[in-house]
């Protein structure tokens, strides 16, 4: 029997209840402020952590909730790593993204050891304020519209490579806690432990991506075939956890790396876009709880107590870091507009910077004050960041005026982009097919989105863009790439699905043509009230019954 509201039982609830209240109400005024709702979170979890007055959540029921959202977080980074968005600009990426980097965790590392700290907690500080959030970076680039353009292009493949670094610090973090703690560690053991535990990276990486991925993917389209949607989450929910522990057990990595390792195996199979779709909800909810317990444990004293810590790590946040990311883009000849926007973009820190800040914490390596100087830093980064994008055309004409010649040459790494008319086919029945071939023939790109798990593997295997999962969730027509769409064609049976794909996509393009089926003429009278042209079953099997009956009275009466 619950006899108070303090009960043990409601913890959870009471964590639920007004966090949840208080992240979205906070969140909501950020967004509308056109700033990151992740500012919004951490505030909400500072009001009711122990370093605000009023409500108090139980901070060790919250940190229990907030590893789930890391292991979410880290499955969704792993799920969605496309290697394609980095392959195209690699060669201002990678050198970019490991040179800014270097330069962030030097100063970092400076600064830490310079006030007295240890080497080890420089490091940490230095490589944690190193990555950007992709949360903030995506949100900042499609508010301005440079989301597909070649510097958001540059920015997206930068951060790619922020994010593989960071996973490489993750395995290498057990190797530095060992050195800080033993000291004048002789080289042969350190170099010992260092290759021990990338022996266990590679072992562990080299079985989920063998035997591992053949598990998975026989599991998955499995339950694909069942077509239940609480089945497939539940199946993916489960891989991903037991993925998660089995690597922190049998090889010793953390849960969060070992979810890493489960998105990206789970990423290699059919089923990923449905997948992606599936795991966001949960995995967007656990992602507040993990913003909220971060601002729970912020304790804004560490400012006042590290004033000159703080105001260096700002400074390197907000000023070196996108420096010398601006100098990196100018040096490899760039256009002053590509390397302005990489470097205001990549000027903030976010979910990444905590999630290595939490991790080193566990081992040891960062004390509490640390960790808020980064909590602190990425409050006011992700702040200011929109006003500093504001300022990107002034900066751009200012730059330039100065030059008194300027004629960059853009590398040829970046192909030129050509638009192919692109056309999506939902559904691939024999009617879906035979459009589909049509289109082929006629130069187009055609997307199939199908929800029968062997015909899109039958069409990846063949090289043709394929898509698993339920048309009416907008996740699976962005895969589908729904924005550069130029024709829609929607082959489903059911009016009601129709619809609902319909009132999804016209949002996200209000350009693109939709052609759709309709069995009967009351369903095609539906569909021309939406100004949605469709081609009706029941009236060709009409005109096709009058033609032939025409014909056979005509044979009758000739006879």
């Amino acid at each position: 029997m619950v006899n108070s509201m303090d009960s043990h039982n409601l913890k959870i609830v009471l964590i639920l209840a007004f966090g949840f209240s208080l992240a979205g109400i906070l969140g909501y005024i950020t967004h509308r402020l056109k700033l990151s709702p992740i500012l919004g979170y951490l505030l909400a979890g500072y009001i009711i952590g122990p370093y605000s007055p009023g409500f108090v959540a139980d901070v060790n029921v919250s940190e229990q909730l907030a590893e789930i959202g890391v292991v979410l977080m880290l499955f969704g980074v792993g799920l969605h790593l496309k290697w394609e968005d980095l392959v195209n600009v690699k060669n201002i990426a990678i050198p970019g993204a490991i040179g800014q980097t270097l330069v962030a965790a030097a100063c970092g590392a400076w600064i830490v050891y310079a006030i007295g700290w240890p080497i080890e907690v420089g490091i940490i500080v230095g490589l944690a304020i190193g990555v950007a959030s992709t949360v903030v970076l995506v949100r900042v680039l499609s508010d301005n519209h440079l989301l597909d353009t070649l510097e958001g292009h540059v920015s997206i493949g930068w951060l790619i490579v922020e994010d593989i670094l960071t996973v490489i610090v993750l395995i290498l973090l057990p190797v530095i806690s060992t050195f800080a703690k033993e000291g004048n560690l002789p080289l042969i053991e350190l170099l010992e432990t260092l290759g021990w535990t990338v022996f266990k990276f590679l072992l562990l990486a080299l079985v989920m991506f063998t035997f591992g991925k053949k598990i998975v993917t026989f599991i998955l389209m499995h339950i694909a075939r069942l077509r239940s949607h609480e089945l497939f989450t539940l199946a993916l929910l489960a891989l991903t956890f037991m993925i998660a522990v089995a690597s922190a057990l049998v090889f010793g990595t953390s849960i969060a790396l070992g979810a890493f390792i489960a998105g990206m195996v789970i990423g290699q199979t059919h089923v990923k876009h449905q997948a992606a779709a599936n795991a966001l909800p949960m995995k967007d909810a656990f992602a507040v709880i993990f913003f909220l317990t971060v601002g729970m444990i912020f304790n804004p004293m560490a400012i006042m107590e590290n004033f000159t810590l703080f105001i260096g790590i700002l400074a390197i946040v907000v000023v070196i870091k996108p420096l010398a990311a601006f100098l990196i883009v100018v040096i490899m000849r760039y256009p002053v507009k590509v390397a302005l926007t990489v470097a205001l973009a990549l000027a903030q820190i976010g979910e990444f910077s905590f999630i290595l800040g939490e991790e080193a914490i566990k081992f040891h390596l960062l004390p509490d004050e640390g960790y808020d100087i980064i909590v602190a830093c990425a409050l006011i980064s992700i702040s200011i960041n929109p006003l500093l994008f504001k300022g990107i055309n002034f900066l751009q004409n200012s730059i330039e005026s100065v030059q008194n010649t300027y004629n960059p040459l853009v590398p040829n790494d970046i192909p030129p982009v050509f638009h192919s008319l692109h056309a999506i086919v939902i559904g691939f029945g024999p009617l879906g097919r035979a459009i589909a071939q049509t289109l082929e023939q006629q130069n187009f790109d055609v997307t199939v989105i199908d929800q029968n798990v062997d015909t899109i593997a039958f069409l990846s295997d063949s090289h043709q863009r394929a898509v698993f999962g339920d048309a009416t969730l907008p996740t699976i027509l962005e895969d589908a790439h729904i924005k550069d769409a130029d024709l829609l064609l929607i082959t489903v049976p059911s009016l009601n699905t129709t619809l609902k794909i319909i009132q999804v996509a016209q949002p996200l393009n209000s350009e693109m043509k939709i052609l759709a089926r309709a069995n009967y003429l009351t369903d095609q009278q539906k569909l021309q009230n939406l100004n949605i042209q469709s081609v009706c079953s029941e009236e060709e099997t009409k005109q096709a019954f009058i033609k032939m009956v025409d014909q056979i009275v005509k044979e009758e009466l000739e006879a």
